[in-house]
């Protein structure tokens, strides 16, 4: 999942939004890294929602029908899961998508000592020109496809999903709710279940 995935199963879960986003920063093991409790359960959460993603039946079978850039599946998916949970924020949150984002924002820290600079530009970034909102709007969705695009040890035009994307995009969000909806039941297990350990 991408950022505004993880900051909502965050919410959800009432587990740390800035170990939620961490996942993507930091690497090795949880229990060796430099932060308290709640961020890393919050980057634990972070990678076992990831691995329930890729292995969920849905993703797999939209990634399978993006031919030459299945390779980026994962990322692809990601990106276009957040579009999905922006364009359906109302179905999975009692908020406004630009209510939460704002209460998202004030609380995700930048000011740890021990948060990696990629983070903290990330964050910042993503405040200043408020991507959670934004995800909602399929040109911000290009604008990060290009984005992620450059930064791939071999730079592919991933915004070619995008023509594949929008003639099945009805179909697409019919099958996102059954996904979103077990990825929040996934979420909440893990946690009362780590709870218990």
């Amino acid at each position: 999942m991408n950022y505004l995935a993880h900051v909502h199963l965050a919410n959800v879960t009432n587990t740390s939004k800035t170990g939620s986003l961490l996942g993507d920063f930091v690497k090795g093991q949880v229990s060796g890294l430099n932060f308290d409790n709640e961020i890393k359960q919050g980057i634990q959460l972070h990678r076992s929602i990831d691995s329930f993603t890729d292995a969920h039946r849905y993703t797999r079978s939209l990634t399978v029908q993006l031919g030459k850039l299945r390779r980026y599946g994962g990322i692809i998916i990601d990106v276009l899961y957040d579009h999905q949970l922006a364009l359906n924020f109302d179905q999975f949150h009692h908020q406004s998508l630009n209510r939460f984002a704002k209460e998202c924002y004030a609380e995700l820290d930048t000011e740890l000592a021990a948060l990696p600079d990629s983070y903290v530009k990330t964050v910042k970034a993503m405040k200043q020109m408020d991507w959670l909102s934004g995800y909602g709007e399929l040109p911000n969705i290009e604008r990060a496809l290009i984005g992620i695009s450059k930064r791939l040890k071999r730079p592919v035009d991933l915004t070619q999903c995008l023509d594949w994307y929008q003639t099945n995009q009805d179909n697409i969000e019919l099958g996102f709710s059954e996904f979103y909806t077990d990825l929040i039941n996934f979420a909440c297990k893990q946690v009362m279940n780590n709870s218990k350990n």
